[in-house]
């Protein structure tokens, strides 16, 4: 790709691959891990959710959270950035959940995560843990 003044732009991979259809590049990384042994799905988070990357999020964790009755654990322990469209992405992803009764935990014992949601008092809507050891037994 070439900009306007003619030198070369990089180019962002936007290519998704895997089972979640995993975004992974430069700034975010989203990886949906085998079910663990009481079926609780959980994704992995890493890198920076930003203006740039929450549409992206959202689209990667979409089919997730609308799988009626089942148990989502989104661990935010990689995540370097979380922005004002990452909070708005996860109250989004947390609405839908509710709407089709699956359970949509965060995880994070992060700073950079815990201070937003605190900050903005959405750790007192979502369904926020920090530690694995914190969250309740799968499907309660």
């Amino acid at each position: 790709m070439v900009d306007p003044a003619g030198s070369a732009a990089p180019q962002r991979n936007g290519a998704a691959t895997g089972a979640l259809g995993d975004a992974t590049d430069a700034v975010l990384s989203v990886e949906q891990v085998p079910p663990s042994d009481d079926g609780r799905q959980v994704v992995r988070v890493g890198g920076e959710i930003d203006m740039l990357t929450a549409p992206r999020l959202r689209d990667a964790l979409t089919p997730v959270v609308a799988i009626p009755g089942s148990d989502v654990v989104l661990d935010l322990d990689a995540v370097t950035f979380l922005g004002s469209n990452g909070l708005g992405v996860l109250v989004e992803l947390s609405q839908q959940a509710e709407t089709v009764g699956t359970k949509f935990r965060l995880v994070c014992a992060n700073r950079t995560v815990s201070r937003p949601l605190t900050l903005t008092g959405l750790d007192q809507v979502l369904d926020f843990y920090e530690s694995y050891t914190d969250l309740p037994p799968a499907g309660s």
